[in-house]
Formats: C-alpha cells, sequence, structure tokens
C-alpha cells in the first residue's frame, strides 16, 4: 500500500516535467489521428451504402496490416535503438533505416498493385480494385509514417504533430469535396489517405533533413541487427494484427461486407480509446526502452504502473458512458442505419477493457527486447480465433465475431500478466545480494 501511495503521488509530476511536454504533444498528435479517422468513418457511413463501408474498413485493415510489417521490420528498432544513440550514431543508423524503409514501402507497394490487377483482370470487381488503390497508400503512409515515429524517438513530438495535421486535413478534405455531389465509394477514403500521406512525406523529408548523413554503416549490418531485435516484434506485429483486425475480413467473407461496416460502426464509439493507447505505445516505447538501459527494471515497472494510472481513469469512465449510451449515440452519429446493432457494444467495452490491460504490458516487453511472450500470447489469441472465434461468428455473426475479439484480448492479458511477474520475480531474485 505504501509502495502504491508513492506511485500516485508521482502522477502530478508527470504534468509539469519534461516528459510531460513531450506527452502532450503526442496526446494531441494522436487525437489529431484518432478523430479524423473517426470523422473519415462517419462521413463515409452517412455518404456511401454499407457494403461501400465495409470496402474502406476492409482496405484500412490492409493498411494496418502493413503497419505491423513496418513496426517490426523497421519502426521498434528504431525506437529503441535510436532512443539510446548518441547523435552521431543516430545518423548513420537512420539514414540506413531509411533505405530500408524505402525498400519495404515500395515492395509492397509492388505487391498490392500487381495482386489488384490481377483479381481485377479475373473478374473481381470489389476486392480486386480495393487492392489495387491501396498500391498508393501502401507507399505513402510507410514513408509518412516512418518520419513521424522518428521525430518521437528523439523527443520532437511537435514536428509528429505537424505531420498528422497536414495529411488528416488533407485527408478529410478529399472525402467530404465530392461527398457534397454524392460521387464518393469506399475507395475515395482509401485514396485519401494516400494523398493525405504524401504531403505529410514532402514535409517530413525536409523537417528530417539534419539526421541524414553520407557515412551511411553497411546496410547488412543495420538489417541483421534490427532483425535480431525485430524478427519476435515482427511476430508479435503480424500476430496483433491478425488478433485485432482479421475478425472483421473473416466476418465480410463468412457473413457480409454490410457486416464488416456495422462492425466499423460500433467500433467508432469506442475509437477515442485509442488516443490514450495509440499515443502511450508512440511515446512511451523509447522512453521505457531509455529508462530500462539506463536504470533496470524497477524503473521500467514504475513506468508501467504510471502509464495504468493516468490513462485508466479517461479509458474506463469513456467504456462505461458507451454501455449506457450507445443507442443514442448511434443515432447521432450514424443515423438510425445501424440502431439494431447496439447491443454489440457490451461485447465491443469488455473487449476494450482487455485491450486496456494488455496494451501496456505489450510495451514493457517491448522495451525490454523480449517480443517472444507478445508473440506467444497472440499465438494463443489466433488459435482461440480459428476454433473458437469462428464458431462464434457462425453462431452470432457480428455479435459472435465482437466476442471472439474480447476472449482474444482476455487471453493475451492472461498470458502477459503471467508472463511479467516471472519476470518481475527473476528480476527481484538477481537483484539480491548472495546469502554468506
Amino acid at each position: 500500500m505504501k509502495a502504491l501511495n508513492n506511485y500516485i503521488s508521482k502522477v502530478p509530476k508527470v504534468f509539469t516535467s519534461k516528459m510531460a511536454n513531450n506527452g502532450k504533444y503526442a496526446a494531441i498528435d494522436q487525437g489529431i489521428i484518432s478523430l479524423s479517422n473517426f470523422l473519415a468513418s462517419v462521413l463515409l457511413a452517412r455518404l456511401v451504402s454499407p457494403t461501400e463501408l465495409g470496402v474502406y474498413v476492409l482496405g484500412f485493415l490492409a493498411i494496418y496490416f502493413i503497419r505491423s510489417v513496418q513496426d517490426g521490420l523497421i519502426i521498434q528498432p528504431l525506437n529503441t535503438f535510436g532512443a539510446i544513440s548518441t547523435p552521431g550514431e543516430f545518423k548513420g543508423y537512420f539514414s540506413a533505416a531509411a533505405i530500408q524503409q524505402l525498400i519495404l514501402a515500395a515492395l509492397s507497394s509492388f505487391i498490392a498493385l500487381m495482386v489488384g490487377w490481377i483479381l481485377t483482370s479475373l473478374g473481381n470487381d470489389t476486392v480486386g480494385p480495393t487492392i489495387f488503390t491501396l498500391w498508393f497508400c501502401f507507399f505513402t503512409w510507410q514513408l509518412q509514417e516512418f518520419f513521424r515515429r522518428t521525430f518521437y524517438t528523439r523527443g520532437e513530438v511537435q514536428k509528429a504533430v505537424i505531420l498528422s495535421g497536414v495529411s488528416n486535413i488533407i485527408r478529410l478534405a478529399i472525402i467530404l469535396l465530392p461527398g457534397i455531389h454524392q460521387e464518393i465509394t469506399g475507395r475515395t477514403g482509401l485514396n485519401a489517405i494516400g494523398w493525405g500521406a504524401l504531403a505529410a512525406t514532402i514535409i517530413g523529408l525536409w523537417m528530417a533533413k539534419k539526421y541524414f548523413t553520407r557515412e551511411i554503416p553497411n546496410l547488412r549490418t543495420t538489417w541483421m541487427k534490427n532483425w535480431r531485435f525485430g524478427r519476435w516484434i515482427l511476430g508479435a506485429s503480424m500476430a496483433d494484427w491478425a488478433v485485432l483486425h482479421l475478425y472483421p475480413i473473416i466476418m465480410a467473407g463468412m457473413v457480409s461486407f454490410a457486416a464488416a461496416g456495422a462492425y466499423q460502426a460500433l467500433q467508432n464509439l469506442v475509437a477515442p480509446v485509442h488516443v490514450l493507447l495509440r499515443a502511450t505505445d508512440t511515446f512511451a516505447t523509447p522512453l521505457a526502452a531509455k529508462a530500462y538501459h539506463q536504470s533496470g527494471f524497477p524503473k521500467l515497472n514504475r513506468i508501467l504502473l504510471l502509464i495504468y494510472l493516468v490513462a485508466g481513469v479517461p479509458i474506463i469512465g469513456l467504456l462505461i458512458l458507451n454501455m449506457i449510451f450507445a443507442p443514442q449515440l448511434l443515432e447521432l452519429l450514424k443515423g438510425d442505419t445501424y440502431l439494431p446493432y447496439a447491443n454489440g457494444i457490451f461485447a465491443m467495452v469488455i473487449f476494450y477493457f482487455f485491450l486496456y490491460i494488455n496494451w501496456p504490458l505489450q510495451i514493457a516487453f517491448r522495451a525490454i527486447r523480449q517480443g517472444k511472450h507478445i508473440f506467444i500470447a497472440n499465438l494463443l489469441a489466433i488459435v482461440s480465433m480459428f476454433s473458437v472465434g469462428i464458431w462464434f461468428i457462425h453462431k452470432w455473426e457480428l455479435y459472435g465475431a465482437i466476442a471472439g475479439q474480447a476472449l482474444n484480448a482476455l487471453i493475451i492479458s492472461v498470458v502477459l500478466l503471467i508472463a511479467w511477474r516471472k519476470l518481475k520475480t527473476a528480476s527481484s531474485t538477481a537483484s539480491q545480494p548472495a546469502s554468506k
């Protein structure tokens, strides 16, 4: 109890330190992103059919898949190694990582282009054109995200806010302007993401010019360094994507694209939770990595507890409000089209509660370069998804998909809590002096 009071007494200092200044920018940054995602979804829900909204949702989830690959191969190594590098070391590492990021963006863009073209040529007039559209998003969005996360790593979060603001203003304008004349589809929303990201990439390239150098380390050496650290993170990120985002895709195949649109409508009600979760992930990962590098496990554990305390109140409050006012919020934001699905909010709230439980733990495991635990937890959840989860969807369709996600989040939370407890015990034992 004394230790808990000590942690609580430190919470006010979080809002007055230098770290807090960057934390506020991080909250603003993620707020812009989450609000823009929310507004784009609301606009599309009112301007297109549920099927076209489902097309947008599936394309958006494909972008998230590419983000999971980028996260493991580029971003998380950048967060960890970049946070503990000297300015001179960082320039060389950043320049090598930028080349690798460009290759990854070009490769994923080419794959989307070819797969979309092949499917469209074979007569698939829904999935084919959607994947073809994604080639542009895959390329520009990854480059924008690379620069945005670089600024987090070096403590220049205000620059990340500029990138997010520019990209999302352009994105919403592209959706809204043709929407006035009702000339809009789900692919319009995907193209809007790509054009906004292109503008942000150009600005990010200019703002990050001081990090580039001609003295680039051996690319193979840098790649192997990233791979040794990032391979488990890559597996964990892809598994995490599957656990979080594959359910709507499976549901679209088993039920309909319209069901995926209904899922998105319900998820939008709890979308503000991502303001804190994503901001915490982006901001706290390099901070936690640096703390662990400098002071070891005890300081990292304090940061983890502070994350739970600071983020917990608004997240839990928001989830409770959604449970009470879900029908009214759905009607206000989406009209009466999705009102029959309002009861699904109860399963969605449970899903997001367990997501709040395991999200900070994933940050901590990445900070100590223990991505294996995240991978194993998500792998167990995937096994559940392709067994119990598919049965849930077959039995209850939309509600079954959300219940399956809640079960996945519970499994991940339990596995990570057990693993973290074991690490704490092992660390405590190792730090005790040997008995004479």
